[in-house]
């Protein structure tokens, strides 16, 4: 008779790489699947919260398929094991997951460790225990009241300014402060090596940008391929206070094996743990200036700022010339339409009262009922003034017509560039009368890694843009991914960059051939996106 073979232990980690080095560690005896961060999150379409501040949770979009793998093998795990990262954010992923698929969050199904080490994740093992409920209510307060501000706010700059207008908490404070920029002369690091001081380090002695110095950390955490050595990291997660990791290896002994920017940042970790630094701050409001403004002011910045300040680039409340941070007339326009009625909901006393907020509940000093009802309740009331203040007769403003400089080929009209159903477009100033629309296309720098010949970029909803070759569809290259300026260092090919919500960036070779596309998680990636599409079409 056949023995019925048993079946293996789960480990689900919210990051690729993470789970390409617990496999190294942990051999055949247990499997590990990356979640790829968030499986459920509140809707970008609608508020999700209803009236009792209460969340409601859909699956996050492109999501679907990976979720229906993870449950099958799921059902099919003699255990299950929890291995986000030591924080908030990942016990509330730890959580959710429980959530998702039927693991009891009492049991000892947690695993922590701050360094991936075969050591620490064997002792992690070992020591599993149920999931930190205060931990993770701290983190959905936050995200609750993060979400009814941004959502409510973007409702009344419908009314006050135009559809698609809004902010954030975090980006309302970071934008007053620009407009009222005031440098702090210098800082003083203590010894403790956060990631604040990680990115104000970075960006001094190595002129990496924060999302750069991010991206590099988390590989040096999540694990280095020594070869014969086996896999292994560098350094703690960059969640907490920095450290190295338990191997405590030198620079030069590792570099063989790392790129020359994560050598750079290694480099300097090393050389800087246990030592105070002093910064000076520059005259002009730049990205290290408003660091160390922030640092200054108290307040937790380090996982928000490079996403903040891209958020406001974005949407063109500020400018970068040469790197100074400039305000536009469309952000003086947010900041005066908060004026009078939000100034406390977004002012720097608010936004740390409520950082201090979450880490009570963290710590079981608050009740996370009780804050998130505090603040949102107060918030309402200025909210219901604001809207008040509008009139009845108030409707909803359409972003205001520009001219694209280019002319209609039909009827000889301008053509406008305006934002609809699918994004930016541009369309006849000669409307009803003339219809023709056309996509905006821009013709890029970057080559084409099927046929040589130049990229084009075309804008659609959401800011999401897509790159494809001039030529297409004589030649079908496409992807949403965005190209870099730096090209593979194996075959020569433009290198792309695909962006997840909760996790940092993966870079690969748009050469599909490419040595270095060799077993890349990239693959599996673009394969079921294609499928997926090519569903669609049947």
């Amino acid at each position: 008779m056949a023995v019925k073979k048993s079946l293996k232990s789960l480990i689900l980690t919210e990051s690729a790489g993470k789970a390409r080095t617990l496999k190294k560690f942990l051999g055949h005896s247990y499997a590990v699947m990356s979640t790829e961060g968030f499986l459920k999150d509140l809707p970008k379409s609608r508020i999700g919260i209803d009236e009792n501040y209460l969340p409601d949770y859909i699956t996050v979009r492109g999501q679907g398929s990976l979720l229906a793998e993870l449950k099958r093998e799921t059902l099919r795990a003699r255990r299950i094991f929890l291995a986000t990262n030591p924080d908030l954010r990942g016990e509330f992923l730890a959580r959710q997951y429980c959530e998702i698929f039927g693991i009891n969050p009492n049991s000892n199904c947690r695993m922590y460790f701050e360094e991936m080490t075969k050591d620490a994740v064997k002792s992690a093992l070992e020591n599993a225990c149920p999931i930190d409920n205060k931990a993770a209510d701290a983190f959905q307060a936050k995200q609750i009241i993060d979400k009814l501000v941004s959502h409510k706010i973007g409702e009344y700059f419908s009314f006050k300014i135009y559809r698609g207008t809004k902010v954030g908490r975090f980006r309302a404070m970071l934008l007053n402060l620009i407009k009222n920029f005031e440098p702090c002369a210098e800082i003083m690091l203590d010894e403790k090596f956060t990631y604040a001081k990680l990115q104000m380090l970075a960006l001094k002695d190595l002129n990496f940008s924060t999302s750069k110095t991010r991206l590099l950390a988390e590989q040096l955490f999540e694990g280095i391929n020594f070869e014969k050595e086996g896999y292994g990291g560098l350094i703690t997660c960059p969640c907490g206070e920095i450290k190295l990791s338990a191997e405590n290896r030198m620079p030069e002994s590792v570099k063989p094996y790392l790129t020359d920017n994560q050598f750079k940042l290694y480099k300097l970790i090393h050389s800087s743990i246990n030592n105070a630094e002093k910064i000076s701050s520059p005259a002009d409001c730049s990205d290290l200036s408003m660091m160390i403004k922030l640092e200054s002011l108290g307040i937790d910045w380090a996982d928000f700022y490079s996403i903040g300040i891209a958020s406001l680039i974005k949407r063109k409340y500020i400018e970068p010339a040469d790197g100074i941070f400039k305000m536009t007339d469309l952000g003086r326009r947010v900041l005066d339409a908060l004026a009078g009625f939000f100034d406390e909901d977004f002012s720097v006393d608010s936004y740390k009262k409520i950082s201090a907020q979450v880490i009570d509940i963290s710590a079981g000093r608050a009740d996370k009922k009780s804050v998130i009802e505090n603040y949102c309740d107060d918030f309402n009331k200025n909210f219901d003034k604001a809207m008040s203040e509008l009139g009845e007769d108030a409707t909803p403003q359409e972003e205001p017509e520009v001219e694209s400089g280019e002319v209609c080929e039909k009827c000889g009209h301008p053509m406008l560039i305006k934002r609809g159903r699918y994004g930016v477009f541009l369309a006849c100033a000669n409307y009803p009368e003339c219809k023709n629309t056309k996509p905006i296309v821009h013709k890029l720098e970057y080559k084409c890694p099927k046929c040589g010949e130049h990229l084009t970029k075309r804008e659609f909803k959401h800011g999401r843009s897509l790159y494809s070759c001039e030529h297409y569809p004589l030649c079908d290259f496409h992807t949403w991914d965005e190209p870099q300026n730096t090209p593979c260092k194996v075959c020569g090919a433009t290198m792309f960059t695909r962006r997840f919500k909760n996790r940092t960036p993966m870079f690969y070779c748009g050469n599909e051939n490419c040595p270095s596309r060799k077993n890349h998680p990239i693959n599996k990636i673009l394969d079921e996106a294609k499928k997926r599409a090519e569903a669609k079409k049947r």
